[in-house]
């Protein structure tokens, strides 16, 4: 079976269960971002340790801990970020190692901001925004700027090394992606089919630019690990941060938006 065939495959049996949870929200969107927090966290951690950082798999209990927290008992945010930070002194202090305690705390604390504090945002994005269902409408733009932007980079990408990170990025397919999700959010709206052009244009630039920032920053983290793919749990599409990189960028950055322009209006 070709690389091509494995995508497709995995992609016919698992994006109908990504709609699914997306679009009747509510236990099943918590629950399948916390299967999320749950393996993106353990990918993590693994990354890391072959990267020579060796993170304990306690801070899995401690991310699934926090994403619960900030998905069921929103207000407390400050109180668990403040508690990470103490439970990474506290390792300092008992694991002191001059060469290694800092840096390994700092990736811990990383760690759980990027596998749980940003799923749990993009949750909170679906479960308070549930009649116009951003998430989803989100979700399936980036899907779409993900594609083309694929697709023209394969066919017309001259430019290339856009980012040092990752060489194989060129102009055109990242100028196609960030452009796509806006072409559609404008149709959308003058087919009278979504009227808020302001939420519209926000969750374009969620898709088309956040969510690219959100793949070159997952790849950023495997360079660092020197590794390939997060890990080979999905066949042909590599890991679940592989999947959610866009996403979990994304969704943060449209709930925050979204706080942001309701209190301006």
């Amino acid at each position: 079976m070709t690389e091509l065939q494995k995508r497709i495959g995995v992609s016919v049996v698992f994006i109908p269960l990504i709609l699914a949870a997306l679009w009747f929200s509510g236990p099943w969107l918590i629950v399948f971002f916390a299967a999320a927090v749950l393996l993106g966290s353990g990918e993590y951690i693994s990354m890391l340790r072959r990267a020579k950082y060796p993170v304990s798999w306690l801070w899995i209990a401690i991310a699934l801990a926090s994403y619960a927290q900030i998905v069921l008992l929103p207000g407390f945010e400050l109180i668990t970020l403040w508690a990470l930070l103490l439970l990474a002194w506290l390792e300092i202090l008992l694991r002191w190692d001059p060469q290694t305690s800092v840096p390994l705390a700092a990736l811990e604390i990383l760690g759980v901001l990027y596998t749980a504090f940003l799923p749990a945002l993009c949750v909170r994005l679906g479960l308070e925004h549930r009649e116009p269902r951003l998430l989803l409408g989100l979700v399936v733009l980036i899907w779409c700027a993900d594609s083309l932007a694929y697709f023209v980079g394969m066919k017309w990408g001259k430019r290339r090394g856009l980012v040092k990170i990752s060489p194989n990025k060129s102009l055109e397919g990242f100028i196609a992606g960030a452009l796509a999700p806006f072409v559609i959010v404008i149709i959308l709206y003058f087919a009278r089919l979504y009227d808020d052009l302001a939420v519209l244009l926000l969750t374009a630039f969620a898709a088309g630019i956040v969510g690219q920032l959100g793949d070159l920053a997952e790849s950023a983290l495997k360079r660092f690990c020197q590794v390939k793919d997060s890990s080979n749990l999905i066949p042909g599409h590599g890991g679940v941060l592989d999947r959610s990189d866009s996403i979990l960028l994304a969704g943060s950055f449209l709930y925050c938006a979204m706080l942001i322009l309701t209190q301006v209006r």
